[in-house]
């Protein structure tokens, strides 16, 4: 545990003094500290994105350092596929794990530490990265003796001590960012001596985001921030269940966080703070401290909606070849490789709504997502679920949210 504290302070110290750097080269002498009690419409959506990126996997936060730290390493690179934490989603390709370029690895023996260098980079519609990262392990069985074979050992591995370091760009739908971030975790349990693994640890981070608010507008921010994990958990028979970390942990984190704008000359920032509840459905709730409303993160794509709107409306058509779904307010739903697609029995793809349709049923949408800043008719779905007419599922939805 000492050596995990030292190694905290040191990619905490690294990651301030980087933030510190990066604030004052783009942003000068901050002239307002302001609370989560004078925030904005638009800094409140500016911080919630901050922080769905920081979270996700897909853009290399907290939940990608968590699958990292997770997976046996060796010389030869990752393997998720010799442990029960295995992440089966076949868009897991946006992570970019297991496509490693310029792979680099060490084991220091009087250390216990393997370190590994490499860099990332995913291109798909819509979704581009690239990343350079420096991750660290300490793995030690259940007398705390170091495994220096972890993927040949990984049936004694008890308890792993992880860093990461991350450098990197992204490019998605509404948003583009650059990032420094750093995650320490302590991790213990991890053999099948028990069914609960425990989880405890630091994020931080500074980078800039460029995004696209829900009513088209843009807004650019500089961010500093950081989350502490607290009391969390991940249940080894869910993971392995459902084949997803992201549905398998539960917890809350803690976090604070400087937004930074200059507009003209005019330097500012606020800093905000909360907390971010997970219930293991593979999302998280994120609220601002002092402020009612609540906002949800999608913990795989870092896509963050409002949790009490939705959009809903009655299917006029559907274009399988398109992946595209007409609502009955002539908005165009599209759907694209990370959109979640569900629905009640007989509607649960594109295809089966599609001759639902043409047997005359009546079938509704229920659609959370971004409109597009070009098109206000036009709406990328992060989820969408069919019902019938007169589906009385609402209810059960709402009694599985609570």
């Amino acid at each position: 545990m000492k050596a995990l504290i030292t190694n905290l302070s040191k990619a905490t110290g690294l990651i301030l003094t980087s933030a510190l750097i990066f604030s004052a080269c783009s942003l000068g002498d901050v002239s307002s500290e302001l609370n989560n009690n004078e925030l904005t419409p638009e800094e409140m959506e500016a911080a919630s994105q901050i922080m769905g990126e920081a979270l996700s996997d897909d853009n290399d936060g907290v939940f990608s350092s968590l699958n990292d730290a997770l997976a046996t390493v060796s010389s030869d690179g990752f393997s998720q596929e010799n442990t029960s934490f295995k992440n089966d989603d076949d868009d897991d390709d946006y992570s970019g794990r297991g496509n490693e370029r310029n792979f680099n690895y060490e084991y220091d023996p009087a250390t216990g530490t393997h370190t590994l260098s490499f860099d990332r980079s995913v291109v798909k519609p819509n979704f581009e990265k690239n990343i350079s990262a420096l991750l660290t392990y300490i793995f030690t069985d259940i007398d705390d003796q170091f495994i220096a074979m972890p993927r040949v050992n990984k049936d004694r591995i008890e308890n792993i001590e992880f860093t990461a370091n991350r450098n990197g760009d992204k490019t998605s739908n509404f948003r583009s960012s650059d990032f420094s971030r750093a995650d320490t975790f302590a991790i213990t349990g991890v053999s099948d001596a028990t069914s609960i693994l425990t989880l405890d640890g630091k994020h931080t981070g500074n980078g800039s985001i460029t995004g696209v608010r829900g009513n088209g507008d843009t807004f650019e921010r500089s961010f500093v921030n950081e989350i502490n994990l607290l009391d969390v958990q991940i249940n080894k028979d869910t993971v392995a269940y459902y084949g997803s970390l992201e549905q398998g942990v539960t917890g809350t984190l803690t976090y604070e966080m400087s937004l930074y704008k200059n507009n003209n000359g005019d330097e500012s920032t606020k800093t905000v703070s909360g907390t971010i509840e997970m219930d293991g459905d593979g999302t998280a709730l994120l609220r601002f401290e002092n402020l009612a409303k609540i906002f949800k993160v999608n913990l795989q794509t870092g896509i963050v909606t409002d949790d009490e709107d939705d959009l809903e409306a009655m299917v006029s058509e559907i274009d399988t070849v398109e992946r595209t779904v007409l609502l009955s307010n002539d908005i165009l739903v599209i759907i694209t490789g990370r959109t979640e697609v569900e629905g009640d029995e007989g509607i649960e793809t594109l295809e089966e709504v599609a001759v639902a349709l043409e047997a005359g049923t009546v079938v509704y949408a229920e659609v959370e997502g971004y409109i597009s800043p070009q098109d206000q008719t036009r709406f990328i779905a992060d989820e969408i679920e069919f019902e019938y007419e007169n589906d009385d599922s609402d209810d059960d939805d709402n009694d599985d949210d609570n």
